[in-house]
């Protein structure tokens, strides 16, 4: 049994030796991966650093946008309004041009009247 003892302890330990070595290998693997793993998540993360900020950008512009639109829907606001007052304003002038023509032609009718009895009806009729 002494005989077979140290040989059992030397296939023991190089078998040992081996699985350790195995493991070391198989460390060094996953190391590897992790730092690949690590390297990926750090370029993903830099990926939606630069996502965030476009997304951020486009907030803000967005935001400009809506603003600008909605001066522009107050002006078109103001600008209606201003159009109906306007409209407004012409059918008044447009009464007040024919309530002046009549006048004035009620006027040139009168004169032309005037003138006609006054001249004993021989001027003609003005047309």
């Amino acid at each position: 049994m002494t005989t077979n003892q140290p040989n059992s302890i030397e296939t023991r330990l190089t078998r040992l030796e081996t699985l350790f070595t195995n493991m070391g290998e198989a460390v060094l693997s996953q190391n590897d991966a992790i730092a690949a793993t690590n390297a990926n998540v750090n370029a993903q993360s830099a990926t939606i650093d630069v996502l965030v900020a476009n997304i951020q950008q486009l907030t803000e512009n967005i935001a400009a946008v809506n603003q600008r639109v909605d001066s522009l829907a107050e002006q078109a606001a103001q600008d209606r309004q201003q159009a109906a007052q306007d409209r407004q304003q012409a059918a008044i002038d447009r009464q007040e041009f024919r309530r002046q023509m009549e006048q004035r032609e009620l006027e040139i009718r009168q004169i032309w009247e005037y003138l006609r009895d006054r001249n004993g009806g021989s001027s003609p009729p003005p047309r």
